[in-house]
């Protein structure tokens, strides 16, 4: 994943270390695979009737890119973690159209006005600050272009009772076993309201936000109880655009280049 300096160490060494297998957090009845599948699916439908040149910003292993190739799209992608892209290069390397680099969100290797879209899924969370990384996006991206951001949400009951509660307890409970938990990177959250203004401060105006991921079965029940909490977060998806859809664990917005 892409990564601003301060926690660069850490997320990439995490990253490098999983990327073979990062693939397969996509598969099988889990309450992580049905939040990254239903994420990208949205992000999917974002991205209908996009042409041209399409920027993935935090590649990872190319999950996305089989899609966008089938698409028609000509894809850039880019992630901190060099073992990522030496996925990349493994499974996409010989497609036309197909492009991969190791670099920084914060510094992209790309021309001004290069890109019709941009999509960072999984990349703001761990940035100290999304100012620069969001003016990055602006610059690369061509006017009247679409940038697509994913984000944790603030609201969420599900993040909420993690971060606030079982987190905490589950920190104290290592501390007194002296066994620290080795993967220490700070993983925010977002309010859709305060947000739409920081993008509206860099020229890019919100044109779409959906929600997803509705997680009712708080942690460690989600994953002790997978097919029960994926079935109901499944019946949920539906509340995405509606009154309830402060309920989900995250949101998604697109924002067009003035």
């Amino acid at each position: 994943m892409i990564t601003a300096p301060s926690q660069q160490g850490t997320v990439t060494t995490h990253f490098d270390r999983i990327a073979r297998e990062y693939g397969s957090k996509y598969e099988g009845v889990s309450v992580p695979a049905h939040s990254f599948r239903i994420r990208r699916q949205r992000v999917y439908e974002m991205l209908e009737g996009v042409e041209g040149k399409v920027l993935d910003i935090g590649c990872g292993p190319g999950i996305m890119v089989a899609w966008l190739l089938s698409n028609k799209l000509e894809v850039y992608g880019i992630d901190i973690a060099e073992d990522m892209i030496d996925v990349c290069q493994e499974l996409f390397g010989d497609k036309t159209g197909a492009h991969f680099s190791v670099g920084a969100i914060e510094r992209l290797p790309f021309d001004d006005n290069f890109f019709d879209a941009v999509v960072c899924m999984g990349v703001m969370e761990y940035l100290d600050d999304d100012s620069a990384a969001i003016a990055e996006l602006a610059r690369v991206t061509k006017s009247g272009g679409s940038i697509i951001i994913t984000l944790p949400s603030a609201f969420s009951p599900w993040r909420l009772w993690g971060i606030q509660i079982y987190h905490r307890v589950a920190k104290v409970v290592r501390a007194m076993i002296r066994r620290p938990s080795a993967y220490t990177v700070i993983h925010r959250s977002y309010r859709e309201g305060p947000y739409k203004g920081i993008l509206q401060s860099h020229s890019l105006i919100s044109e779409q936000v959906v929600y997803y991921d509705f997680q009712l079965f708080p942690h460690p029940l989600d994953r002790m109880f997978s097919r029960p909490a994926v079935w109901l977060a499944q019946k949920l998806e539906g509340l995405y655009q509606g009154k309830l859809r402060w309920l989900a664990t995250g949101f998604i917005v697109k924002a067009t280049k003035s």
